[in-house]
This record gives structure tokens, sequence and C-alpha cells, in this order.
């Protein structure tokens, strides 16, 4: 066996070294508000617009075994959602029982009617096949609620309104991350990263109302007179 000393100061002389890049994301660094977010998805560059999600996102698996090939969209949560998987399962062709995350049966959905109820809404679509007894769906809910994504205009989660900036480079690809954002601040227009969703007119007029402001620039690039080490 091997043995290894601690003495009262372990430390030792040392000496380390960073490399600064500067960039011209920053506009005016006096009025920055800055604090550490979630990031819930993607491989995203420092200067990404972001949103701020509100609303439950939802994933429906259709089950593997199906017989009919109908389909399940149109689906919304309600203000008693609950987060965990609610299960559909067909009595017959054209109903399906409809179970929550507790196990606990909130009605039946209608073939080709919407469901719509204060946890969960949708709507089923017959295929070219009917549905058979047994046929399932799962819609799983997340508790996503006050993470960060890319800002996408069209989006209905909360995200649409672009209330952050990412600080640093960041990859939520393999689940979410903490990383920090800008909440305020201004910022050269040129160095920001947004969705193509967006026009940068489009972008400054509803950055605004959330205390990001987006200065016109000639340039995003470093300066040229830039000697820093």
């Amino acid at each position: 066996m091997s043995e290894s000393f601690i003495r009262d100061n372990p430390q030792q002389p040392g000496m380390s070294a960073q490399v600064y890049i500067p960039d011209q994301l920053i506009a005016d660094a006096r009025n920055l508000v800055t604090q550490p977010i979630l990031l819930s998805a993607g491989s995203l560059k420092r200067g990404t617009v972001l949103g701020q999600q509100t609303v439950n996102p939802v994933q429906p698996v259709p089950g593997a075994n199906n017989t009919g090939d109908g389909t399940l969209g149109a689906i919304s949560v309600g203000s008693a959602v609950q987060v965990g998987s609610y299960t559909l399962t067909a009595v017959d062709a054209t109903n399906f029982t409809v179970t929550n995350p507790e196990g606990t049966a909130i009605g039946t959905a209608t073939v080709g009617a919407p469901f719509a109820g204060n946890e969960v809404g949708f709507t089923l679509t017959a295929g070219a096949t009917a549905f058979a007894a047994g046929d399932s769906f799962v819609i799983n809910v997340f508790d996503a609620v006050g993470t960060y994504v890319a800002c996408v205009r069209t989006a209905t989660d909360g995200s649409q309104n672009p209330v952050a900036i990412l600080a640093d480079d960041a990859d939520a690809t393999a689940g979410p991350v903490t990383t920090g954002g800008y909440l305020a601040g201004e910022f050269n227009d040129r160095a920001l990263t947004f969705d193509a969703s967006w026009t940068l007119q489009q972008l400054v007029a509803a950055m605004r109302p959330y205390g990001l402001f987006a200065k016109t620039s000639m340039s995003a690039a470093s300066p040229a007179n830039n000697t820093a080490p």
C-alpha cells in the first residue's frame, strides 16, 4: 500500500496561463445584468438569443405494436397538468381511455374529435388502418418550465420571447446544463446569433421590452490593433 502525505499547507508554488480571446458582443459593459441559467437543449454559441420556456414541453409516443396507423396531434397542456406520462389506450376502434401519471382515468377520447381537459388536450386522427383495442399512445410531459432554449419567433411555449443572451458557449445536447446568461445590457447586433425565423429588425424591436438593446455597428470582428496576449 502506498501512502500520500497531506501537510498543513499542501499548496505548491506554481504558475498557470489563460488565453484571453476578445470579441465584440458587448456594446456597453456598464449596464450588463447576468445570472446563471439552465439551458435545456442545443449546442449554442456565446451571443445566441434565448427564450424562456413557460409551458411544459410534451412528447407524443405511439405504441410500438399499434394495429392502427392513425396519429396523435394538436397536443396542449392545461392548468392542472402533471409532469409524467399520460397513457391513451384504445377500447375499440374509436375510443381511448386517458390516464394521468398518477394512474387516474381522466376521460375518454374519441377519434376525430378534440379531447379537451384541464390536464392535457389533443386530437386523435384515424389513418388508413383503423385502431384496434389495445392500441396506445403516451404523452410525456416534461418539467422544463423556466429553462432556456434558442429563441424561435414561431414557438408557442414562451420561448418565442427574446429574454436573454447566452454569455458563454454551452452544449446541452446530452441534457440540460447550467451556464450564464445576460438578462439586460447593450449588445453589438452583428455579434448576435439568432434563429432564421427572425429578421434583425424584428429581433431588435422584440428585445427592447426585456432590457436587451442591440446597437448597430460596422463589424463584429476584433479590433485590428488588438495587442492582447
